[in-house]
């Protein structure tokens, strides 16, 4: 593959107030800026589709490294569908795509994902391929980028227990700033959602001082028991939207649905995870937060339901970031429609997104990953088998 032929592929932004990514049709050999849709360009009948589905978190990125892998290798497509982490590890563990995507790696435990996938289908292998961050984006008249919040006033908003923007809580926290007696909608996601299970994982951890009581989840249950206003949407990119197109709400997305906006969205900055300062979210700010992290990683094939990125040590790192996942089987043959050559095809797209394709994650504020990470994707990669042959020496 030669490095003269990467492509940069990244959004031009919102229009006005809606996100429309999935419409965006770019011919990589061109370097037409955007993001790829894979599928939707005519096809021989020699080419290879990879399928996959899950996380809008990681779209971004997985539309760019797509493009430009297929630019290098035409004869191969990568049919990637934005639908949720949710539906992604449905859609995986039923074998209905290749691959799946998730924010929220496989639940642990003798009756979590990971041993039911194991017993009912074969071994699934957990590749982190990203690391991202999620912002607290919101669209108040008069307040600008900055508007300060901790753990704790998140989770007291998020679950209804303050209502309104003046309330004295954030009131305290945002000296000098002018904030309306308006009420605050809670813009969240409708689907089951990775970047909702990082988000409510940081409004239940111990930087909160609150009791969060909807639950660490992809699906929590937002409507229960509280007094707050809610507006329900699908994916980052329609929270990005709701927030954008509704005055006085807050919702969660990942960074680059905030900094790929056109007008620019405003969004919070964080109490980081030593509880002394304030910090925005940023690549500079993310990374700093991968390189504090004192997470101990697993192999491949084993148990990432417990490795957290979240509220990393020193003044500087952003308190809410996250790896996200690809979900493969170990042994590729379980898969329907999967031949030597597709499974030869797809080992190939793997190792590319690990190494040449980590060089479009600055580009869209994604942090690259970090060599030791990168190491035990390598080896995750060498498990893969067709047939019980080795597909990557």
């Amino acid at each position: 593959m030669s490095a003269s032929k990467d492509v940069v592929i990244r959004t031009t932004g919102i229009s006005k107030s809606i996100f429309v990514i999935s419409l965006v049709i770019v011919a990589a050999v061109s370097g037409v800026a955007g993001f790829f849709v894979p599928g939707l360009l005519k096809q021989s009948s020699s080419v290879i589709t990879i399928n996959g589905a899950g996380s809008s978190f990681v779209f971004p990125l997985l539309s760019a490294i797509d493009a430009n892998y297929t630019a290098s290798n035409p004869n191969v497509q990568i049919n990637y569908q934005s639908v949720g982490s949710g539906a992604g590890i449905t859609d995986f563990s039923t074998k209905i795509v290749d691959f799946g995507a998730t924010d929220a790696p496989l639940s642990g435990g003798p009756i979590g994902q990971r041993a039911n996938i194991t017993r009912d289908t074969g071994t699934p292998l957990t590749i982190p391929e990203s690391i991202g961050a999620v912002a607290v984006a919101y669209n108040v008249n008069g307040i600008s980028t900055g508007l300060k919040l901790n753990a704790t006033v998140a989770a007291m908003i998020f679950q209804g227990n303050i209502t309104q923007w003046n309330d004295p809580i954030i009131a305290n926290m945002n000296l000098g700033v002018n904030l309306p007696s308006s009420t605050i909608t809670v813009v969240h996601r409708s689907d089951s959602s990775g970047t909702t299970f990082i988000f409510s994982s940081w409004l239940n951890s111990s930087n909160s001082h609150f009791p969060w009581k909807l639950g660490v989840s992809k699906t929590p249950k937002w409507q229960y028991g509280t007094q707050a206003t809610y507006l329900s949407l699908p994916q980052n990119v329609g929270v990005a939207g709701g927030v954008q197109q509704n005055p006085n709400t807050i919702g969660y997305v990942e960074l680059n649905y905030v900094l790929s906006t056109t007008p620019p969205m405003t969004y919070a900055t964080v109490l980081n995870g030593d509880q002394n300062g304030y910090v925005l979210p940023s690549l500079t700010t993310s990374t700093y937060a991968v390189n504090n992290s004192t997470a101990s990683l697993p192999t491949g094939d084993g148990d990432w339901s417990k490795v957290t990125l979240l509220n990393a040590h020193g003044g500087s790192s952003y308190p809410i970031v996250s790896f996200t996942y690809i979900l493969v089987f170990k042994e590729l043959s379980v898969v329907p429609g999967m031949t030597q050559a597709k499974a030869q095809a797809f080992v190939n797209y793997l190792w590319y997104v690990v190494h040449n394709g980590q060089d479009q994650a600055t580009k869209l504020s994604f942090v690259a990953l970090p060599s030791p990470v990168r190491t035990i994707d390598e080896a995750t990669i060498r498990m893969m088998t067709y047939n019980s042959v080795a597909l990557h020496s």
